[in-house]
């Protein structure tokens, strides 16, 4: 009050403020304006005082506490006590994990090309002056604490020194391969697609497992749950363990079930970071992981399908094949009409993409048909002709060990490419997942 005097309603807010501001600069101010104690209060012996002098006030081992007492003339009284915050850890002392070993996007934008590159030319500064300056802290604050314009630019770096030589490039309209140019445009939507077997390879995830906890938190929850079906540990093979226990990597089972981790954990990872999806599709066995994700099937669910849908199939391997052919769907189907059962359509990947499988022999004739007629194919990677007529012995069983699935309404939009179309996920039952074999 002797700052200020009389300030009605905000007397209480006042006395609050300047509580936090002394808290924050470590120093009690003077009392302003009152050389002359009140004599209509008893100092003496009370343990009140007035400041006559600023007094320091430093952070020490014992709790900073203030009470800021407001009396209302019309008898309201308030007190509230003030506690200082506790201190925040300095960049020495922050967790070393969030240094991320990985190229990471700097944003930075503007209204216009002029207003962007002032941009570019003032980040490049303030990079130089603050070399201790992590990486990460400045992509994150670029992406999360900044107004975002129309016209735009990232910087794709996994450190500072190398985004401050991209932003100078920026600065001066040239071109630079760590620099991204465009306008924005009307948001889109995210949608996570899960690929089926063939996109695999020895070594993935490792890095991951060692470097993210939310990837191999989820990856370690997918072993726990793959574990009473398998008999051995998804973890171990995609670290790269060896254990007489361990099926080889190829092995059909092997490969799918790595990859049903693989694609829930990166899943996991992806939404950590705030990237959601609006929806999510599979091709094949990927089509479990997306089921999973969407939370039409439980991760306990999911990783019982991945591990039957694999065990099933390892019955036919050796009996036969597919075959990768870049043309449309209608022209193949032509072509296989002179082999009969022996062939069939497995996928369409695009409209200039097709799957064939079927019996080895009969693949390879086919294949040796169309490479004269020089239209590019290969096979694919596997020993069995899945999405054919070979996987229908494979029905009895497979609907006996998927028939107490409980699949619910997911929360996230499921788009299915056996029935080319959404499906609600209490459709995804155990004659869903034959159907997807």
């Amino acid at each position: 009050k002797s700052n200020i005097g009389h300030t009605q309603a905000a007397a209480g807010v006042a006395g609050v403020m300047k509580v936090v501001l002394s808290l924050q600069h470590e120093l009690l101010p003077k009392t302003l304006h009152a050389e002359e104690p009140s004599p209509h209060i008893a100092w003496e012996g009370s343990g009140l005082s007035l400041l006559h002098e600023a007094r320091g006030w430093k952070r020490g081992a014992r709790i900073r506490r203030v009470g800021v007492s407001s009396f209302g003339a019309s008898g309201t009284n308030a007190h509230v006590v003030i506690e200082e915050a506790p201190a925040a850890a300095s960049a020495a002392e922050a967790n070393v994990a969030a240094d991320v070993p990985f190229a990471l996007p700097l944003l930075v934008s503007g209204r216009d090309e002029a207003a962007l590159r002032g941009q570019a030319q003032r980040l490049r500064g303030w990079l130089r002056e603050h070399a201790d300056a992590r990486w990460v802290d400045v992509v994150h604050t670029a992406a999360l604490h900044r107004s975002h314009f129309d016209e735009r630019a990232v910087i794709v770096a996994a450190e500072a020194a190398s985004s401050v030589e991209a932003l100078e490039a920026l600065a001066q309209g040239q071109h630079d391969p760590r620099v991204a140019r465009g306008r924005a445009m009307p948001r889109g939507k995210v949608v996570f697609v899960f690929p089926g077997q063939g996109s695999q390879w020895q070594g993935m995830g490792r890095a991951l497992l060692a470097e993210s906890a939310v990837f191999a938190e989820s990856v370690r929850a997918c072993d726990a749950a793959l574990l009473p079906w398998t008999g051995w540990s998804v973890l171990s093979l995609l670290r790269g363990e060896e254990s007489p226990e361990l099926p080889p990597y190829e092995r059909v089972d092997a490969v799918q079930t790595s990859l049903f981790a693989m694609g829930v954990g990166l899943s996991a990872l992806w939404r950590s970071l705030g990237l959601e999806p609006a929806a999510v599709v599979g091709h094949s066995q990927g089509e479990v992981t997306a089921a999973v994700v969407s939370g039409a099937l439980s991760l306990a669910d999911g990783a019982r399908v991945v591990a039957a849908r694999s065990q099933a199939v390892r019955q036919r391997c050796g009996d036969g094949g597919m075959l990768l052919v870049e043309r449309p769907v209608s022209e193949v189907a032509e072509r296989l009409k002179r082999y009969g059962v022996a062939l069939s359509v497995a996928a369409v990947n695009t409209s200039s993409s097709t799957v064939v499988s079927g019996e080895t022999g009969a693949l390879a004739s086919l294949k040796s048909e169309l490479e004269s007629a020089s239209v590019f194919c290969r096979l694919v990677n596997v020993d069995y002709a899945s999405h054919s007529t070979q996987m229908d012995v494979l029905l009895p069983g497979l609907l006996a060990e998927l028939s107490t699935l409980s699949p619910q309404a997911g929360q996230i939009p499921f788009y299915s490419t056996v029935e080319s179309r959404r499906l609600g996920g209490e459709e995804l039952d155990g004659s869903y997942w034959y159907r997807n074999l």
